[in-house]
Parts: C-alpha cells; structure tokens; sequence
C-alpha cells in the first residue's frame, strides 16, 4: 500500500496580495514526466466523470426543461382520435416561477445587496468608526457593482442561477477574472488619419452561468470543494482559440494542434433543439459554425511533498493539455460556485420542482385533456347515415342553414358524451392542483400581518404583526430563501476576494466613493479582518417589516432614556436614603443591560453600545468610620458646614464642641444642632 506524502508544514499565509503579489496565471514548473501524468489523470477524471453523469446529461436535464416549459411528449396525440387534445397544465412552471419570484426579490428588494462586519476588535473608538465607515463604503460599492449592468449585473445571472436550481435541483455559476483592452478611437490626426489609444475597457471579476452538462465532479461528494476534482467545459470558436493563445491563457502551438479536430460543426443537439423553440434554424458549417470543448479543470496534485491547487486546460478529443498553472484564485478558492434545492439531501445534487410534481402534472394533464376530448365528442357526436343515400361523400359538410340532401330516417345524430362526467372531471383537476401546490410548499402571495401597527388609540406600535409574519415566513420558500442566501454569500465572498487581489482600477470614484478607504477594506477583507455574516432568510429580510420593526425600538429607546435620566437625576439629589440611591444604581445597570440585549435581539448591531451605551455612575461613598451610627454623614456633614467648621464631627464629640467663644469652629448663636 502506498504511503500518503507527508503534508508540509503549516505556514501563516501573506493575504496582502495588492503588496505581497501579482495576480497572473503562472505556469507550474514541474518536470515533463510530471505535466505527463498530471495529463493522463485529467484525461482518464474526464472520461469517467462523463459516464458517471451521462444519464442525468442526456436525459433527466432535458427531461425536467421539457416539463418546466410545458411542452407535451408527443407534438400531435392520435388517441382517442386524431389531433386529440394536447395540453400541458403548467403546474411546476407555475410554481418555479412564483418561488424564484419570492426569493428573488427578498434578497434583492432591499439594500445593501450584502453586509459586511468587523468580527475583530477595534484598539480604539476612532479605530472603531474608521471599520464602521469602511464597512458601509465597501457594502456601497457591491450594491452599486451589483446592479451596473457594466460591472457584474448580478440580478440577470442569479435569476437563471435560482430558476435553473428551482427546475433541475442544482445550479452553477463561475467567477473569472476578466481584461478587455481595445485600441479606441480618440480623435483625428492630420497626416494619420485616425487616432487610437489602448484603453481597459474592463478588468475585474466576470460572472459567468454554467450548464449543467457543462460540469464534471464526483457526484457522491456534497459539496464542490469536497470533490477532488471539477471542470467546467467551455465551448469555444475558432477566433476565441487563437484569442485566448495571443492573451497567454494557452500555451503557444497548443491551438494548432487541435485545430483541425473540432468537436463538432455546428451546436450540440441539445442546443438545436432549445433554439429550434426560438426559431432559430441551426445548419452545420465547419469554417464558421465549427466548436472546441475545452475543459477547464480544478484539482490538487502533491509534487515534493506538497499539496498544491493546479488549474488545467485539457482538450479531451486530442489529449491535448492546452496550459497548467498555479491556482491565482485567492486563499486557492474554487470559483465555481453551485446552488441547489433540498440542502438536507446528500450528495452533489438537489432535487427540483420538475423531479418533485413531475406525476402531478401529468396526471393534471390528463385529466384536462380527458374533459376537453369528451366535450369535442359531446358536441360532435356519432353521426348515422344511410348507405343507399349516394349525395353524401366524406367531405360533405354542416353548417347553419344549410338544406340537407336526405329523407327523414336517412341520417341520424347519435349523443356519446356523460354530462356529468364533465363535472366530476373538474373537481377531480381542482383537487389534483390543490395537491400539487400543497407538495410544492409555495402558498398564498401575500400572508401574515404587517409588522408593528399601531395597537392603541395613541398610536403606540406592538409586536404581534411581526409574530404574524415570523410565523408566516416558516414555509418551504423561506427554507429555499436560506439556501440560496446561503449560495449568495459565498458568491459575494469570491467575488470580493477577486476585487481585493485585481484591484479597483479607480471604479470607486466612477460611483462616487473614496478609493483609497474601499482599498482599505478590501485588504481588510483579504486579511479576514472583516466577513460576511451568514443569516437565515427571517422577516427581517423583509426591508418594510424591518423599517416597523425599528419604529417599534426607536419608542422603546425613547422611553428607557426617559426613565434613565430620572433614576440619573434622582441618585445626585442628597434627600434620598442610601438604601435607595443603592438599588437606583443597580436598577440602572440592569435596564442598560436589558436594552442592550433588546438590540441584539433585532439584529440591530452585533455591538448594541453604539446604540445603548452603558452609563458611568459615580463612585458611591462609604460612610464615614467615626459618625454615630444611625445618622447619614452627609447630614452631618451639612450640620458642620452650617457651623463653619466644613467637617464632619468626630467620634465621641457631640456637635457644637467646639473652640470656646464661638470662634470659628465654635457653634453659631441661636444655631439649633
């Protein structure tokens, strides 16, 4: 049995990739034999990751579109009869849509798209809200990056990547950095003609929706960086071959050699079918149509007793290895990132609302065609006609007023349909759907109660709208909320690295923000100073319920500043008894800490005193060692100021001993002790 390479030893990572490197694809330098099994492997992780998931490729995927769209099996039915009814009821469609509507929307209905947070502690206060500020800019740039159809224009791709997870069960997305530069027309030159100067039209991550027959990985891992190896296929062109050896992404002769084998002449199968429903006709045309699948693939390779991530281009037809680097990808990270349905199952995998109402709709189907069919027979009938009659062909036709060439008993309609079958069959279908809504988990639209209303004639606000809500949100689709939430905040994770170790190119100020500040936080992120808190898809989310939910905090804060203040101004007023001025002070700290706690539990801050600071009471005084018990020292304290002596009385010594003649110290004439 072999034995396993011993790992190298842990060394504390440099993340300060802006200063400590660059971030470029650089070559592996191992030795020719090792880049040939490194070669040999891939080629064989190719070969069986494709039988393995072939079945789902070629038809599971294909079958669950067919039912999402509603497209029938057969294009025309011949039974009961010819062109029969042919109806699919949309039912999973119905469904998937209004899930990725919900789920969509709650995560993108409100703003920031994400939250950043400083998890370390801060060595000052103005440390402190110098992250604050820094974590508010750097949410300011997602959220604006987010939606700039220039930038990641995030809402296109992740309604695909949740609508194909809500179809199929899994989805995938791939981050990659992008560099366009382009000679740009800028003016005109006398002499030369035009005038162009080199421009960077683009550099930064690019987010990139994936098929699910474009993906290799081992089936039985459950998640993507579990599986020891995974690809993405990429379809390309004879012009973005040659495009990508001239950027350096393939190693110079590898194109020219697998030019002349390309993988097909024109798009799969798959492709022509889903773009024979647009209308668009495919032909095959080697010079212009023709395609090369190149699989791009992640793994690990131990190399002199390391473990290192490698990024591979591997042309599977020729066993052609096209270039092999180091992964560039900060902290090693995998930039493929999947979302699926049903986290709870194991497994790469999910299982979709195609899999999931798959019988439901055919039987739905069925059911509707089975009525429609029986109506068109209730009203056409059987019709009888007599033999001996020769003025009546097949093609002869009945229409209102027409004047029928036949005697009284030569033609006769005959009734084949059940009226009350008709009925039946619809209340069969109601229930069917009712089923069908009810294993989908989707309810209502709109349920639950606002958050917060007011409960009283003065307007005051409670909390039983958002008990109504909160109760409202525990459905399938807030589940699916959280799982895709979830996959969201891993997306935002990648793609922050990948703005950290590229850099900004100046974007900040394009949006109006502090370029230097947003770099600050972005190596703050690479340095894991500063994470994306992970938090399950609640109420909450809901911007609107939030707002009532804060209206709700803003009148209790109100009301223990109020309450604060008196206790504050009660505890200076020399009248009250020690007794209570002690409690004063414990009732004090004790709200202070309840409100705190209060905060934290809406989720307002993970540090509630920025909004409830705790009070600073002063030092209580002990009570002096020589006063005769029973008396409070500053009675006598006062009594001793009253006298002019501006002390308290000693122990033993009654007031108003003091120097004879009533000097000072003395006791005032008429002075009542």
């Amino acid at each position: 049995m072999a034995t396993i390479p011993k790992i190298a030893p842990d060394v504390k990572p440099r993340l300060s990739y802006r200063a400590g490197r660059k971030f470029e694809a650089r070559p592996v330098d191992f030795a020719p034999e090792v880049l040939e099994k490194i070669k040999e492997w891939l080629w064989n992780q190719v070969r069986v990751r494709r039988q393995q998931l072939r079945n789902r490729h070629k038809k599971l995927v294909p079958e669950w579109r067919r039912i999402a769209e509603g497209r029938p099996k057969e294009e025309e039915k011949s039974w009961p009869f010819e062109h029969a009814a042919n109806l699919v009821h949309q039912v999973v469609g119905e469904a998937s849509d209004d899930m990725a509507a919900r789920v969509m929307q709650m995560i993108w209905a409100t703003a920031p798209i994400i939250v950043y947070k400083y998890f370390t502690k801060s060595a000052s206060d103005e440390d402190a809200e110098r992250n604050s500020k820094k974590s508010k800019l750097l949410e300011q740039f997602m959220d604006y990056a987010a939606y700039e159809p220039n930038e990641l224009d995030l809402y296109a791709k992740e309604n695909v990547w949740f609508s194909t997870s809500n179809v199929i069960g899994t989805a995938w997305l791939a981050v990659v950095p992008e560099q366009r530069q382009e000679a740009v027309y800028v003016g005109y030159e006398e002499k030369r003609g035009g005038k162009f100067e080199d421009a960077t039209l683009y550099e930064g991550p690019k987010v990139v929706n994936l098929r699910d027959e474009d993906v290799l990985y081992d089936p039985d891992a459950d998640a993507p960086e579990d599986s020891e190896f995974v690809s993405r296929k990429t379809t390309l062109t004879r012009r973005e071959l040659q495009e990508r050896e001239f950027k350096g992404t393939y190693r110079k002769g590898t194109v020219e050699k697998i030019i002349g084998h390309p993988d097909r002449a024109g798009p799969s199968e798959a492709r022509r079918k889903e773009l024979k429903g647009k209308g668009v006709t495919t032909e095959e045309d080697r010079e212009v149509l023709a395609e090369w699948d190149v699989d791009e693939c992640y793994f690990y390779w131990y190399h002199n007793r390391r473990k290192f991530r490698l990024i591979a281009w591997l042309h599977y037809e020729t066993k052609e290895l096209m270039n092999c680097v180091y992964n560039f990808i900060p902290e090693n990270a995998l930039p493929i990132v999947r979302t699926r349905l049903s986290s709870g199952e194991k497994g790469m995998n999910g299982r979709g609302l195609a899999d999931v109402g798959r019988d439901a709709q055919e039987e739905i189907s069925t059911t509707k065609n089975q009525r429609i069919d029986a109506t068109t027979w209730g009203i056409l009938g059987v019709n009888r006609i007599s033999p001996m009659n020769k003025n009546i062909d097949r093609n002869f036709k009945i229409f209102p007023g027409i004047r029928l060439p036949f005697a009284k008993d030569e033609y006769e309609h005959i009734s084949v349909a059940e009226p009350a079958m008709h009925a039946v069959s619809q209340q069969n279908e109601q229930m069917m759907i009712q089923q069908a809504r009810d294993r989908f988990g989707i309810g209502p639209a709109v349920a639950g109660a606002g958050s917060g209303g007011p409960v009283d004639k003065r307007g005051r606000f409670g909390s039983m709208g958002t008990f109504a809500v909160l109760q409202d949100a525990n459905t399938r689709v807030a589940h699916r909320t959280s799982d895709f939430r979830h996959s969201h905040v891993k997306l935002f994770g990648l793609l922050t690295d990948m703005y950290g170790a590229m850099g900004l190119g100046r974007k900040g100020s394009l949006f109006g923000l502090d370029d230097e500040l947003l770099t600050e936080s972005l190596a703050d992120y690479l340095e894991r100073k500063v994470r994306i808190p992970i938090r399950a898809a609640t109420a909450s989310a809901n911007r609107e319920v939030t707002k009532q939910n804060e209206l709700v905090l803003n009148q209790s804060l109100a009301m223990f500043t109020r309450e604060a203040m008196q206790m504050l101004q009660a505890l200076g007023n020399p009248g009250v008894p020690p007794p209570v001025v002690k409690w004063l002070r414990s009732v004090v700290k004790a709200r202070t800490r309840l409100m705190q706690q209060i905060v934290r539990d809406f989720q307002l801050s993970d540090q509630p005193e920025e909004y409830v600071p705790n009070v600073e009471l002063p030092e209580e005084e002990k009570p002096d060692a020589g006063a005769p018990p029973g008396i409070d020292p500053r009675i006598l304290q006062m009594a001793n100021v009253v006298r002019g002596r501006g002390g308290g009385a000693t122990a033993g010594q009654p007031a108003g001993m003091g120097e004879p003649g009533g000097g000072p110290g003395g006791t005032l004439p008429g002075a009542v002790v």
